[in-house]
């Protein structure tokens, strides 16, 4: 990988200062624009808007300039597989803002690419915007599609989803080069051994995630293939495993963009879950409010509560998505069953049984299994930990494990339970 940019002598928040500035900025545009859709909708404006739209497209040509701002890391302590792993996926989103690339995907809009527009105009007419993805399109997909051409539409739409991914992905290596990886859970007193087991977890799931972005670099139209939905959750994913790792391991305090990106995440999570748990089961919405309940209040068991009640919401939706009967009865791969009970890998490929692509269902089960080797730890923690955990360890946790929670639920919806 080439490395371009300034070298690491400051703290994190300035190496990154320039690069996130950069996007941020480009990001504004967009909320702006997307803002305008929705509420300037008499005929007056429609040159104007059409105009706006053509123009935050044309910032494409220099949108990936902001790479030769991106720091980099000649310290060896700073400069894990982890943080590399990072880089590299925040190049490829970059890669996938080319502007010829956006272009041919807006090109082939139908069928599929219409339907991923109009998923996003739909969503926006019953909930909040999706903070993951910046086209707050208003109205119907048809009557913006009449003034402003599916053209248009498209390809703003699909350099939003991007441009915020490339924004989670850039926040994501600045939380990995706030700590050297060998202290790993230092602020929690982790053992070498659970030290261990959360740092593969979570390399694991780093490698998969860019061997998604590999197949998205190799065949483009495979981005929009996808739900929505779930290429907006996916790089969220790696974020908030890497703010978790990061409160874990380092005094080092999160910026004001990162604590808006936070809120901004755990509201779309609160929102999401309370409209899809009920539809599942009403007992499992109980449950995950009984556990926001306990997390909430001062009770000083509230830890080993909290983290047992969030593992066990897991194993029910998993359990509710994929019964044994139906597993039983779309395969019968001697390696899905253990004692003759579907493993959670069986259980997860039944849920993505109508995703056809194996780099993304690989991704997903890498990111169960990070999740959830961060509750285990947590729960050992409760014994072992005499200070127990602070209130910003705690949130970090139930945010990811919310995050992860709402993905599974989204394949679900998106990809299981189309009308």
């Amino acid at each position: 990988m080439d490395k371009v940019g300034p070298d690491f002598t400051t703290s994190s928040e300035n190496n990154y200062k320039p690069a996130i500035d950069y996007v941020s900025g480009y990001n504004s545009n967009i909320d702006i624009l997307s803002n305008q859709l929705n509420y300037l909708t008499g005929p007056e404006y429609q040159p104007s808007l059409l105009s706006a739209i053509s123009g935050v497209h044309g910032q494409l040509n220099s949108f990936n300039a902001f790479q030769a701002i991106l720091p980099i890391a000649t310290s060896l302590d700073y400069n894990s597989q982890a943080w590399d792993l990072s880089r590299s996926a925040t190049l490829a989103y970059t890669g996938l803002t080319n502007i010829d690339t956006v272009n041919s995907l807006a090109a082939w809009a139908p069928p599929n690419y219409a339907n991923w527009v109009g998923e996003i105009g739909e969503k926006t007419n019953y909930g909040p915007v999706s903070v993951f993805s910046n086209a707050y399109i208003g109205g119907s997909r048809e009557s913006l599609t009449k003034i402003f051409g599916e053209q248009n539409l498209s390809a703003f739409s699909l350099q939003s989803n991007l441009a915020k991914a490339t924004t989670y992905s850039l926040y994501t290596e600045k939380s990995l080069s706030t700590f050297p990886w060998a202290n790993i859970g230092g602020e929690i007193g982790l053992t070498e051994s659970l030290k261990g087991k959360i740092g593969d977890s979570y390399l694991g799931l780093s490698t998969d995630y860019n061997e998604l972005l590999k197949t998205f670099g190799a065949n483009p139209k495979s981005y929009v293939e996808l739900s929505p939905s779930l290429t907006k959750l996916a790089p969220v994913e790696c974020y908030t495993g890497a703010t978790l790792l990061r409160v874990i391991s380092t005094k080092e305090e999160l910026s004001v963009g990162e604590e808006l990106l936070n809120n901004e995440i755990q509201y779309e999570n609160e929102y999401s879950l309370n409209e899809y748990l009920p539809q599942i089961d009403p007992g499992l919405l109980k449950m995950w409010k009984g556990a926001v309940e306990t997390f909430r209040s001062p009770n000083s068991d509230k830890e080993r509560q909290v983290t047992a009640s969030l593992r066990e919401l897991f194993g029910h939706v998993m359990r509710l998505l994929a019964p044994d009967d139906a597993i039983k009865n779309w395969t019968s791969v001697e390696s899905f069953y253990h004692e003759g009970r579907p493993t959670r890998q069986a259980r997860l490929q039944y849920i993505c049984r109508n995703i056809s692509s194996k780099p993304f269902n690989k991704f997903i089960e890498k990111d169960i299994q990070a999740t959830l080797e961060f509750i285990n730890i947590f729960q050992a923690g409760t014994h072992s930990i005499e200070s127990g955990f602070s209130p910003k360890q705690l949130i970090a946790l139930k945010c990811k494990a919310e995050t992860t929670l709402k993905f599974i639920l989204e394949i679900e919806f998106s990809a299981n339970r189309v009308e």
